[in-house]
Formats: C-alpha cells, sequence, structure tokens
C-alpha cells in the first residue's frame, strides 16, 4: 500500500517546514487525529506526505481567517490609538503656544512700565537738584537779613534736610 519513494516527516520536520514550533505540530496532530505510518525507534513517529498536506492546509486555512485580520486590525488600532496621542500633542502645543503669546505681552507692558518708572525717577531726581540748588542761592539771602543762630549739632545732616 505505502510507496516506498515517499518521504516521511516527524513532528520537528513538519513544524520546521510550517514554521512553528514542536509543541505546537504535537498539539495540531493530535487535535487533527493523525495517524503515524509507522513508529521507530525510541517512539518516534513518522507521518507520509498527506499528513504533511493536511497540516499545511490547517496553517494555510488558519493564516487567512484569524492571523491577518488580527494583526492588521491589531495594527490599525495602534495607528489610530498613535494619531489620537498626536492629535492631542498639538492641541496642547498650540495651547502653550497661546499662553507664551500672552506672556510675552505682559513682559513687553512691564518693561514700557519700568522705562516710563526710570524716566520719572530721572525726572525727579533733576527737580530736586534743581530745587536744592535754588535753595542754596537763596541761603546767603536770608542769612544776611537774619540774625545767626547758634547752629545745632545735635541732629544729623539728614534729619536736617528733612526739617
Amino acid at each position: 500500500m505505502t510507496n516506498t519513494n515517499s518521504k516521511f516527516y516527524t513532528n520537528k520536520d513538519m513544524a520546521g517546514i510550517c514554521g512553528v514550533s514542536e509543541a505546537s505540530m504535537t498539539n495540531l496532530v493530535k487535535s487533527l487525529e493523525l495517524a503515524p505510518i509507522k513508529t521507530g525507534k525510541y517512539g518516534r513517529k513518522y507521518y507520509d506526505n498527506k499528513a504533511l498536506e493536511k497540516v499545511k492546509e490547517h496553517y494555510k486555512n488558519k493564516a487567512k481567517t484569524s492571523s491577518n485580520s488580527n494583526k492588521s486590525t491589531t495594527k490599525d488600532y495602534i495607528i489610530k490609538q498613535q494619531q489620537d496621542h498626536i492629535n492631542d500633542l498639538k492641541e496642547q502645543i498650540k495651547t502653550l503656544n497661546n499662553q507664551l503669546a500672552v506672556k510675552d505681552k505682559q513682559i513687553e507692558a512691564q518693561t514700557e512700565q519700568v522705562k516710563q518708572t526710570s524716566i520719572l525717577l530721572s525726572q525727579a531726581h533733576t527737580l530736586t537738584l534743581q530745587a536744592q540748588k535754588s535753595k542754596d542761592d537763596d541761603l546767603p539771602k536770608k542769612t544776611q537779613e537774619t540774625p545767626q543762630k547758634p547752629i545745632d549739632n545735635s541732629h544729623s545732616w539728614i534729619w536736617k534736610m528733612f526739617h
């Protein structure tokens, strides 16, 4: 019945041909109820070309139905998640840029206020110097008109300046 020219395959051989693990092949052989053509030394089971074709057909059908659709669905899901994440990050960038523009305007306004304050301080200093100079110019006239009082050295010059 068996052809002497046909090749025999072990679970390991069929697993290598189909690209799966030996354990997966052993489980598949059991689930497909494949009967070995012969049993070799140490209980090794050998299968013929028909069994190999059934195994190939099984993996071929399995790959078409579940594996590819699951992989593509998973890839599409991951891509969608990444796109959503990118869109969220873009929105955050827009918000931060708007906040940065507002802060820049506030800094410009404060810089302008500092400039104006500096100008006002400069003008106040100039007026103070002019006032002191005019006071010094008026001082000799007053001393001639009024009799001199004894100088009171009990206060410091800062106190005297403001009183």
